[in-house]
């Protein structure tokens, strides 16, 4: 058995799982799952456990198959309404709900994508039946009071008012939307201030509603086997019992996307940086080459001792930091470049980044770097196992792609698989500098160290408010 397996089995050990090792250390991802993942049904609820006894802790996670595409007309909707159910409910205040969450020691939390959403709790097991049973009770009577929802919306609002002081937090929402362009999935899950002033008590409780009673529902948990003993509580309290059955499908032509390069200066005179944001959108059908994908990424902007870092920080002292991302989501994905430097040195470091992505589309591959990014990846993977709860979220995404539970298990091995010249076909695919979407957001004069590369759009960061 290698060093990585070893490290991977052993995670995966402590938290009560075993795994079946032959040969090589080639793992037996599908008898290990289909032995220690669960999956049980609670009338027509589907419920995933894993049993974890090292702790008396537990973990519950809970699936909408719907997300920020549900809002209609009023944006944000289904983020706010899971967000502040917390805010009142016709029997307690948001002040006894707080002093009832802090008592029992939970944390408690919602995610919300375009595609999907999700509800997070975890606490002591001591805990579980009161503690489910507020969450049943705040879905099921959460009533966004009026004066609570006011503050939370003078809170955002004034949040996004002064996002001038946080230019990196700005470009990224900016380069979010510009790169998604033309896509259902460019508009922020939260939406924007004139989204914001529309909410209302009635608009959120109309959201909550519509996850409750009409959007398909999956159950995760991971601790002591005693925790199943909320089941009762999940059909009756919370009222989930596998009826809603609406399920996000998107049916998107990619033919119509603008292909690149586009560069487009987001301005903000009181910006003392440039900010720099280059990526595209993927397609959907893309989420099978997410191993691929990850390992280019980290080869371009993965840590210190990746390409980017090595050309613009240590070669030419341009910025002082660089990083790369490559992601799928089940029916789109986003790739994407971040850094930042001096106004003066804008037109240099996006001429290196050029030439940086154009000698590894070109096939000039640095051997040792791309053996570094293999180990790194690799190795550092069995540490995503070290909590059940980040185990739990691997599960849930991985069902929402529709992908077996074993590429958990066979991705190290997938990586450690892939040669040079898979490198470069993806660096053609994801990194092409003609391809990619250049935002920039930096003040006015910034426009003349773009124009060599390209036309340039020029707009406000308001717009993106």
């Amino acid at each position: 058995m290698n060093i990585l397996n070893k490290n991977l089995y052993k995670k995966l050990k402590t938290i009560g799982l075993s795994i079946s090792i032959l040969g090589t250390a080639s793992i037996q991802a599908n008898d290990y799952f289909s032995d220690k993942v669960q999956k049980l049904k609670w009338e027509n609820l589907d419920v995933i456990y894993i049993e974890d006894n090292r702790f008396p802790t537990y973990a519950l996670g809970v699936y909408f198959a719907d997300g920020a595409l549900g809002d209609g007309e009023i944006k944000g909707s289904i983020e706010a309404s899971l967000d502040y159910l917390n805010l009142g409910t016709r029997r307690f205040s948001r002040k006894e709900i707080a002093d009832n969450i802090e008592f029992f020691g939970v944390s408690m939390g919602s995610e919300v994508t375009h595609e999907y959403s999700s509800y997070a709790v975890s606490g002591l097991v001591k805990d579980i039946i009161p503690t489910v049973k507020k969450v049943c009770h705040l879905f099921q009577d959460a009533t966004f009071p009026r004066t609570e929802l006011k503050k939370e919306k003078k809170r955002i609002i004034s949040s996004l008012e002064n996002s001038a002081q946080n230019p990196g937090f700005l470009a990224s929402r900016a380069f979010r939307e510009i790169s998604l362009e033309g896509t259902p999935f460019s508009y922020p899950v939260g939406g924007k201030i004139r989204d914001i002033k529309r909410w209302d008590s009635k608009i959120l409780k109309a959201k909550l509603n519509y996850l409750n009673e009409k959007v398909k529902k999956r159950i995760y948990l991971t601790g002591p086997k005693e925790i199943l003993n909320i089941k009762d509580i999940i059909m009756r309290d919370c009222g989930w019992k596998g009826t809603g059955q609406f399920v996000r499908n998107v049916e998107f032509d990619y033919s119509g996307i603008k292909k690149g390069p586009h560069l487009t200066l987001v301005t903000l005179e009181s910006a003392n940086q440039a900010q720099v944001r280059i990526g595209k959108t993927l397609e959907g059908k893309e989420n099978d080459s997410t191993e691929i994908k990850k390992l280019a990424s980290n080869y371009l902007g993965g840590g210190f001792t990746s390409q980017l870092m090595n050309v613009l920080r240590v070669e030419n002292g341009l910025t002082y930091s660089v990083g790369a991302f490559a992601g799928m989501q089940k029916h789109y994905g986003r790739s994407g470049i971040y850094t930042s430097t001096n106004i003066d040195t804008l037109n240099k470091l996006l001429t290196k980044t050029k030439e940086t992505l154009e000698k590894a589309t070109s096939g000039k591959i640095d051997e040792r770097g791309f053996k570094l990014t293999k180990g790194s990846l690799a190795g550092g993977y069995p540490f995503a196992f070290e909590s059940s709860r980040a185990l739990l979220a691997q599960l849930m995404q991985l069902d929402h792609l529709g992908k077996e539970y074993s590429t958990l298990t066979q991705y190290p091995e997938k990586i450690r698989s892939f040669t040079e010249k898979d490198l470069v076909d993806e660096m053609k695919n994801t990194f092409d500098w003609n391809k990619q979407d250049i935002l920039i957001l930096a003040p006015a004069k910034s426009k003349k160290s773009m124009e060599e590369f390209g036309t340039v759009k020029v707009r406000s960061y308001k717009h993106y408010l």
